[in-house]
């Protein structure tokens, strides 16, 4: 009986002393978000960070309707860490000190959200990867990014807008929706360094969602009712995720090679015959949602990953779900995709890869092309990952091979002052 108290006792204890190291690390100066899902901690190290890769997207699908897409988000993959993080922090410093306010902007109406984006990043941060950002004073209003060394100072008042102080924190861009009294919802302010297609932020600041989303094809048909209703309805502590992609043969990050001629033209004055067919990339455009409780702005990140088409070769199905979207989507998501600026040299590497599948059994000749059941993942992908990440089991893969960086900047053609 006296062993058996002593055990509980201990087992009490324990518990009191966990619980009161879990507090003391979310006290803090800032906001308490006892509303928010916690991330559950990794121990990745910066060392461990450098060959680290995140989870592996593969968002294709077929039949390729236009929809939103959307999947419950981890909470603990809000914000991913992978081995590209210091490039795009590097790089984005540069877009923003290059371009200013072209690609980070903001309306005085989003102050209580910024502010918030701000604190909620912090807080997500610290108690995700522990060893990778650091709180150098007790109220964490100063914290050390253990990756590129930078020491970020946030003892108001601040000295510099919120979405600069997230830019040294997160690698995702960053747009901030608010719902107005007319019950619609705007843009209000964004941090936006890697759109892809080149275009800024400042023009589409205090426009409605419908105007933003007016180039996109099939949105007044398909999305442009559901959209409003779901951004209305979306709930704190409930994010979520989606994802699209298309096709190049760069790893820019601000403007890739298909939209080199303006965005969404369908045409490239680019002669691909010649390129490599390692140089052939799928960009994906990983987003995710969600409501901040405070201010309830919804603040939609994203974060541009790339994959050799190469890579995939020994995924099932993959090579030939990528030609049939290509091929035969609704010819207005084809052009708005700019499919057509590579699509004569992908379907040539293409052909091959599915030849290879064929020949090897990966797939059968009478299966229908179809979206894989791990969509939008990987075949192999596994949902409980230590700090080694995931890794791609094909046969030709290494991480030496299959390794991306953004281009770099000419730093005599950027100022020195910072933005």
């Amino acid at each position: 009986m006296v062993f058996l108290l002593l055990v509980v006792a201990i087992v009490l204890t324990a518990s009191i002393v966990l619980w009161i190291a879990r507090r003391s690390r979310r006290k803090s100066s800032f906001t308490s978000y006892d509303s928010l899902p916690e991330p559950t901690p990794i121990y990745i190290t910066p060392e461990q960070l450098a060959t680290y890769d995140g989870r592996p997207w593969r968002p294709f699908r077929w039949p390729y309707h236009q929809t939103m897409s959307i999947y419950k988000l981890d909470v603990n993959h809000w914000l991913d860490m992978d081995r590209y993080y210091p490039h795009l922090i590097e790089s984005k410093q540069q877009v923003f000190a290059k371009w200013g306010r072209d690609y980070l902007d903001w309306l005085p109406e989003s102050a209580d959200g910024c502010q918030e984006l701000m604190e909620v990043v912090v807080n997500h941060m610290l108690l995700r990867y522990p060893n990778l950002f650091s709180a150098v004073n007790a109220d964490h209003t100063v914290i050390r990014n253990e990756i590129t060394g930078d020491v970020i100072d946030m003892t108001p008042p601040l000295q510099h807008h919120p979405l600069k102080y997230v830019a040294r924190i997160a690698q995702e861009d960053f747009y901030v929706v608010k719902q107005r009294s007319d019950g619609r919802h705007y843009l209000v302010a964004a941090a936006v360094a890697f759109p892809g297609g080149g275009f800024g932020v400042s023009d589409k600041l205090g426009q409605h969602l419908d105007v933003i989303h007016g180039e996109v094809p099939l949105y007044k048909e398909k999305l442009q009712k559901s959209m409003e209703k779901w951004f209305g309805r979306l709930e704190v502590g409930k994010p979520v995720e989606r994802a699209s992609w298309l096709l190049t043969w760069d790893h820019k990050l601000r403007t890739t090679g298909c939209y080199a001629d303006g965005p969404h033209t369908g045409h490239q004055n680019t002669d691909l015959s010649t390129l490599p067919d390692e140089a052939l990339n799928v960009r994906i455009e990983r987003q995710a949602l969600r409501r901040l409780p405070r201010s309830r702005v919804i603040v939609f990140s994203n974060h541009p990953l790339y994959y050799s088409i190469e890579e995939m070769k020994d995924e099932p199905m993959v090579p030939s779900l990528i030609k049939q979207v290509i091929n035969h989507a609704d010819e207005r998501i084809v052009r708005y995709k700019n499919f057509p600026v590579s699509k004569n040299r992908a379907n040539d590497l293409l052909d091959r890869l599915i030849s290879r599948q064929l020949e090897l059994g990966i797939i059968d000749k009478e299966e229908p092309i179809r979206t894989l059941p791990t969509y939008p993942f990987a075949h192999w992908v596994v949902q409980d990952v230590d700090e080694n990440g995931w890794t791609n089991p094909g046969s030709s893969y290494t991480k030496e091979k299959y390794n991306w960086l953004p281009d770099k900047f000419d730093e005599s053609s950027y100022p020195t002052n910072g933005f």
